[in-house]
This record gives C-alpha cells, sequence and structure tokens, in this order.
C-alpha cells in the first residue's frame, strides 16, 4: 500500500520537478590551438556573480566543443586573451560558433587586475532564426540606432515618433521566444523611459509590481538598475517611495524591511520585495550610507530567512563579497608557491599576526619599503609577527632573481602567478600594499600602516591591546563569566 502511494505522489509531482538540460557549444579556432578556453554563466545581476560552467579543450586542428547542462536560459562568456564573446546558452542548445582570431594581451594589461575585455556577441554559424543569439545581437543594432536619435536630438523625442521606431523594429521581429520578447519590452521601455516619459508608476506598473524578477534577463536588469537605486538610503526611487527602510538597515532585520517593502502597493508580491531588498543592500553598502556590519547582518538573516532559494543564495553571495576585506572577518584566501614553488596557504596563523605586502619590482615606492621590511624582519619577534610578500611580476625567476640578489630578505616570498582574481579581491590598485591579519585569522588593518608610515609603533600598540584582550578573555572563562 505504501509502495502504491509513493509511486501516486511521484507521478503527481513529477510534471512540476525541472530538470537541467544539455547544451553544446562549438567550433573551430585554429589561432587558440594548444589552449582550455573557458566559458562562464552570469549567476545574477545584483551580485554578478559569476561561474565557470564548461571548459573546451582546443586541438591541433582548432576544433572545440563546450558541454554543459543547465535548468534555463542564462546569459554567458567566453573568457579569450583579450575578448569577452558574449552569448545566450540555452536547454538543448548545439549552437556551431565563430571565435576572432587570438591576440596576445601585453605584460601590462596581464598585470592590470582592472584591464577591461573588449566585450562582442559571439557570431553563430547556420542558426535558427530564433536562436537568442541570433536574435539579440540583430535586435540591438536597431534599438541603439533608435535610442541614439533620443540622445542626440537636443529638441527632444515625442511619443509619436518614439512609438514609430518601436513599430519599425517590431515589424522586423516576428518571433515567439519568450526570452527575446521579455528582452525587447524592457529595452522599449527603457527608450520610453529616457525619451519622454515623466510619471514613472506606469512603467513600473506594467512590467515590475506584482511580477516575478527575470533574473537572467539583461535587459530587465538594466531598467530595474535604473529605476530602483539607493532605495534604503531615502526610502525613494524614481518610480517608488517606501516609509522607514532605514529601520530595518539599523535593526539588522530582513523581516522589517521586507514588511515596509510590502506595505508599497507598486510592490505587489514577496519575490519583487526580495529582489529589492537584495539591490537596496547592494547600493546601501557600495555607498557607504549605512554601517557595514549591519548591512552585512541583513544579507545573513535574509540568506536564512527567504524563501525563495535564488534570493538566499544571492544573499550569501552579497555577504561573502561584502565582507572580503571588511577588518573583523577573515580575507581572502591565498594559494601560492614559494621560491621553491611549494604550495602556501594563508589561513589561520599559528598564534602570530600576518603583515601580508603585495609588491611589484617596478615601483619605486615598493623598493624603498623593502629596505625598511628587512628592519621590521630583525627588530620585531618572529613569534609576534610573520612578515608574507606577494610578489607580482612577469614570471617567478625574476622573483627568484631578487631573493638570490639579497641574503638580508629572509621572510616568506609568493609569486602571484597571474592570478589576477587574486588582486582584485584584495583591491590592489597601487604597489605596495598592505593587511594586517590578527592569529585568528581575520584582517584587523586594511590597509595597514606601510613601513614608512611607523609600522612598528603602531603596531606594537595593537599587540599590546590584543594581548590584554587575550588576558581578560583567559580570565572571564578561568572565572566562569560569560
Amino acid at each position: 500500500m505504501l509502495k502504491k502511494l509513493f509511486i501516486v505522489v511521484l507521478l503527481a509531482i513529477l510534471p512540476f520537478v525541472v530538470k537541467a538540460q544539455n547544451f553544446t557549444v562549438s567550433g573551430n579556432a585554429k589561432t587558440y590551438a594548444g589552449d582550455t578556453l573557458k566559458m562562464y554563466v552570469i549567476d545574477d545581476y545584483i551580485s554578478k556573480n559569476e561561474t565557470l560552467i564548461a571548459t573546451a579543450k582546443v586541438d591541433k586542428d582548432g576544433n572545440f566543443t563546450f558541454t554543459g547542462r543547465l535548468l534555463e536560459t542564462m546569459p554567458a562568456y567566453i573568457d579569450l586573451t583579450v575578448f569577452r564573446g558574449r552569448l545566450f546558452l540555452q536547454p538543448n542548445l548545439k549552437e556551431e560558433i565563430v571565435l576572432p582570431e587570438k591576440q596576445q594581451i601585453t605584460l601590462q594589461d596581464k598585470l592590470n587586475p582592472y584591464f577591461k575585455k573588449t566585450e562582442f556577441y559571439v557570431k553563430t554559424v547556420k542558426a535558427d532564426k530564433e536562436d537568442l543569439n541570433v536574435l539579440i545581437p540583430e535586435f540591438e543594432k536597431y534599438f541603439n540606432s533608435a535610442i541614439s536619435k533620443v540622445f542626440y536630438n537636443v529638441k527632444g523625442i515625442s511619443k509619436a515618433s518614439t512609438d514609430s521606431m518601436e513599430n519599425a523594429i517590431n515589424q522586423k521581429f516576428t518571433t515567439k521566444n519568450q526570452f527575446f520578447l521579455d528582452y525587447k519590452d524592457y529595452r522599449f521601455a527603457l527608450l520610453d523611459y529616457a525619451a519622454y516619459h515623466r510619471n514613472k508608476s506606469d512603467i513600473v506598473e506594467k512590467l515590475f509590481t506584482g511580477k516575478a524578477p527575470l533574473m537572467h534577463n539583461p535587459a530587465y536588469a538594466e531598467l530595474f538598475d535604473e529605476l530602483f537605486s539607493n532605495i534604503f538610503f531615502s526610502g525613494k526611487t524614481a518610480a517608488i517611495s517606501v516609509k522607514d527602510l532605514y529601520l530595518g538597515v539599523y535593526d539588522k532585520s530582513y523581516n522589517t524591511l521586507k514588511k515596509k517593502m510590502l506595505q508599497e502597493p507598486k510592490i505587489g508580491n514577496e519575490q519583487f520585495a526580495d529582489y529589492l531588498i537584495l539591490k537596496g543592500l547592494r547600493d546601501a553598502y557600495y555607498a557607504d550610507s549605512f554601517p557595514k556590519e549591519n548591512i552585512v547582518a541583513v544579507a545573513d538573516s535574509m540568506a536564512g530567512a527567504s524563501k525563495e532559494k535564488n534570493f538566499r543564495k544571492i544573499a550569501t553571495t552579497l555577504s561573502k563579497q561584502f565582507t572580503t576585506l571588511l577588518c573583523g572577518f577573515p580575507p581572502p584566501q591565498i594559494i601560492l608557491k614559494d621560491v621553491n614553488d611549494r604550495d602556501y596557504y594563508l589561513g589561520k596563523s599559528s598564534g602570530k599576526f600576518v603583515y601580508l605586502t603585495f609588491y611589484n619590482p617596478n615601483s619605486y615606492t615598493a623598493n624603498a619599503d623593502l629596505e625598511l621590511l628587512k628592519q621590521i624582519y630583525k627588530e620585531v619577534p618572529p613569534e609576534m609577527l610573520e612578515i608574507i610578500t606577494v610578489f607580482v611580476s612577469q614570471n617567478k625567476e625574476e622573483m627568484k632573481k631578487t631573493l638570490d640578489n639579497d641574503a638580508e630578505i629572509k621572510w616568506k616570498f609568493l609569486w602571484y602567478g597571474f592570478d589576477n582574481q587574486l588582486l582584485k579581491d584584495y583591491n590592489i590598485r597601487a604597489y605596495p600594499m598592505y593587511y594586517l591579519i590578527n592569529p585568528e585569522g581575520n584582517l584587523v588593518m586594511n590597509p595597514a600602516p606601510s613601513p614608512q608610515e611607523d609600522f612598528p609603533a603602531k603596531f606594537s600598540a595593537l599587540y599590546r591591546n590584543w594581548k590584554n584582550e587575550q588576558h581578560r578573555k583567559q580570565y572571564r572563562e578561568n572565572q566562569g563569566i560569560k
């Protein structure tokens, strides 16, 4: 009886189970022969987190194939030397593409973590006319022409002329692909907003109120960002007004924020309210309009309390992004090789502080600091402080040469291995850069004083305070005091 009941229940829920589908993207690119190409999906347009979804080894003849699985249409890109090839992955997609010839990246750009790659839509071969990788690039040509007329027309554009442009574009695109139809609607709404709209409420009520957010649609994301910015700061945006949102932030309460959001009729449902909260958290954190600890606390609360799995995931990602380089939290992990090709892992240090430095041999200031670091290494007891230098250069041999030529450099040097993500994680914009990590593995100074800024004296004061706190903690534990 129980077995039959289980089968009945299973058959009842099967229609609602969404299964991941395969996709295949292949092509021929002889100039990339021997390379391993990487493809990433954009998880969402709030955190803007990117996930590696597939890799493709290019054989000696230039042939490559990406394969993977996904649940729904996702924006993606192929990471090339100086390019980012944009495309849309769809369940059951079988696509043949053409890549541009490989271009060598300059050493200067390679060492620059903020080097911006040129983006382009990947060209398809013999693709169906209903394919998003055909529809969207073609649509963008006409749309960009229309919106340029808005921005460069000093007399302004009327509703009638805008409608005429949109009708002309509509006649060229008669597809029934729902992702594209949504994309087109939100692009047209952006055109209307830029051209003549003064009252934003009708755009919000038509395209946002009560609707589930289109998390993977870039046209939705662009209009959403335009209409709903910095909502926590004043409770107002270009489109809606919500009273007393700041109370939720100062109370560190996701539930308070949600309750306030749902009091606004133009929001209309919990999913849209949650999406606005996620956007508000991101904007508030980077605008420095609230204590960062409060924003992190709300994100953590939402990560555990939101009803939607996707929103919990975004909140978790935002919390991780917010606490990166935030004092009181662990810094980004470092796993690099030293001069002897041994892996070094920067995790919790064994009872000592870590003075983490980022060094480039072409920096005059970094070289001057190197002399002062030698003194710090000699004067500060090793049981109190460990110095770690990340050496950023074109090859590890340059680091080895530096160490071989100077016997006074005795602390740990690590070559960064062209890990530009590490440089981004540590927000390295100039050299040298310094951070201080405590024995518990948490960042305590960002940035830390440089050797020229009297680091030894400042560290000595911080170390005494830390040591005193350890004694007080030990005393409380011995006395049974919480």
